[in-house]
C-alpha cells in the first residue's frame, strides 16, 4: 500500500512540477512554430478535434494524412464504398504530448461551412496550435458532410438532414458547449488539458456558413474576444475586433454581400484577397471533388443531379482543377490565386490578429507580405 501511495505521490508531483518548454517560435507569423499534437474527443454528441501545442520531443515527426473517405457517412458508404479521395496532409501528431505551457494557452474554436467537416481547414487549426494555441471543432449538425451528402441521393438515403440550409443554425450552440466542456477539461486533473488552457483569451474563427456562425456567436457572447469570418459572415453589433477575410473571385458568397456586412461592423478588419475563391480558407480543394461527383456521382441513375451538380459548384470554388470559363472579374482573368501564396497569408495574417486580440493589445498590427491581399484597417 505504501508502495502505490509513494508512486501516486510522485507522478502527482513530477505532473505538478514539469518544467515549462517555451515556444521558440519563428518572427515570421506564417512560419510553423512548435510540433502540434491532436486528439479526438466525444463531448455530449459532438465528436471533438483538439490540436495543441505539442512536447519538444515530437519534432521532426513525420507528417500523416488525413482520409476524408473515412468521414462519409455509412449510409452513403454503403452505396459508393469508401471513395479513394485524396489525403489531406497534416503536421499533427495524434495522442502527442502536450507541450507545458510557461503561460496558459489561449483558445480558439473553429466553424466548418456546408458540406464541410471538422477537419477541412487543417492547415489553419494546425497552424495556429503550432504557435500556441488549443484549437477545437467539431461538426454542425444540418450541414456537415454527414448530413448534406446522403441528399445527394434520389430517393434520399437514411442520414440526409438539411435544416442548416433553413436557417437553423446549431453553430453557436455547438461552440458553446465545446468551452464549457473545455472550461471543465482545464480543471481536470486527470485531463490532458488541466491547467493549459486561457478561457479568458478566447477567439473563433469560421468559413463560409460557419463565418455566420462566428458572427452569430461573437455577437451574442461576450466570453468571446475575438473573431475572424472567411469567406462569409453574418452581422456584428458587438464591439470585438474582428478580421474578415474575403476573396475577390468567389462565387458562393459574393465579395459585395461580405463587404455590406463588414461596413456595418462597428470594429472590423477586412482584408481582401485578390483572386481568391471561395474555398482559399480550407483544404477541400485537395480533395479534388469536382471529378469526384463528374466520374463518381452524376452518371448513377440514382443521383439528384441538381443537388450534385451545386455540391460540386462549391466543391470547386476557388480550385486550380475548376477551369474558369467566365471569370467574375479581371482579379482571377487568368485563373485563380495559387493556394499556396493564400495559405501563406491567412496564417500571417490570422496569428498576427489573434497574437494582438488575445495576447497583445492591437489586433490591426497586421501587414500582408503579398501584394494580392489587399487589408484595410479600422
Amino acid at each position: 500500500m505504501f508502495r502505490i501511495i509513494s508512486i501516486l505521490f510522485t507522478t502527482a508531483f513530477t505532473a505538478c512540477t514539469a518544467t515549462p518548454e517555451p515556444l521558440m517560435l519563428p518572427q515570421d507569423a506564417a512560419e510553423t512554430g512548435v510540433p502540434v499534437g491532436v486528439q479526438t474527443h466525444t463531448v455530449g454528441s459532438l465528436t471533438v478535434e483538439v490540436w495543441y501545442p505539442a512536447a519538444e520531443i515530437h519534432r521532426g515527426a513525420a507528417s500523416s494524412t488525413i482520409d476524408i473517405g473515412s468521414y462519409l457517412p455509412d449510409s452513403v458508404k454503403e452505396v459508393l464504398g469508401t471513395p479513394e479521395l485524396p489525403p489531406i496532409t497534416t503536421i499533427a501528431v495524434r495522442d502527442a504530448e502536450m507541450r507545458v505551457p510557461e503561460t496558459p494557452y489561449p483558445v480558439v474554436l473553429f466553424s466548418h461551412g456546408f458540406g464541410g467537416v471538422r477537419v477541412q481547414s487543417n492547415d489553419i487549426t494546425t497552424h495556429l496550435a503550432s504557435r500556441g494555441y488549443i484549437v477545437a471543432a467539431t461538426e454542425h449538425a444540418g450541414r456537415s458532410i454527414y448530413d448534406l451528402l446522403p441528399c445527394m441521393f434520389s430517393p434520399p438515403l437514411e442520414g440526409c438532414n438539411l435544416s442548416g440550409m433553413g436557417g437553423d443554425d446549431s453553430g453557436p450552440g455547438d461552440m458553446q458547449q465545446i468551452v464549457d466542456w473545455l472550461q471543465a477539461e482545464n480543471e481536470n486533473k486527470d485531463s490532458l488539458f488541466f491547467e493549459t488552457l486561457d478561457i479568458n483569451a478566447l477567439g473563433v474563427m469560421g468559413h463560409s456558413a460557419g463565418g455566420g456562425s462566428t458572427a452569430a456567436l461573437v455577437d451574442a457572447d461576450p466570453r468571446f474576444k475575438a473573431a475572424i469570418p472567411m469567406g462569409g459572415t453574418g452581422a456584428i453589433s458587438r464591439d470585438v475586433p474582428t478580421l474578415v477575410m474575403e476573396g475577390s473571385c468567389d462565387a458562393i458568397v459574393e465579395s459585395d454581400s461580405i463587404q455590406a456586412q463588414y461596413e456595418a461592423m462597428p470594429n472590423a478588419a477586412l482584408a481582401t484577397f485578390r483572386g481568391a475563391g471561395h474555398l482559399a480558407f480550407s483544404d477541400l480543394c485537395d480533395l479534388d471533388f469536382g471529378r469526384f461527383g463528374e466520374e463518381l456521382l452524376l452518371p448513377r441513375d440514382d443521383i439528384n443531379a441538381f443537388f450534385v451538380e451545386s455540391l460540386v459548384e462549391l466543391g470547386t470554388d476557388g480550385c486550380p482543377q475548376k477551369e474558369l470559363i467566365d471569370p467574375p472579374n479581371e482579379d482571377c482573368a487568368n485563373g485563380y490565386m495559387d493556394l499556396e501564396v493564400s495559405k501563406i497569408g491567412i496564417r500571417q495574417l490570422m496569428t498576427e490578429f489573434f497574437d494582438g486580440a488575445l495576447i497583445g493589445t492591437d489586433p490591426y498590427a497586421m501587414t500582408a507580405t503579398d501584394p494580392s491581399i489587399e487589408v484595410i484597417t479600422p
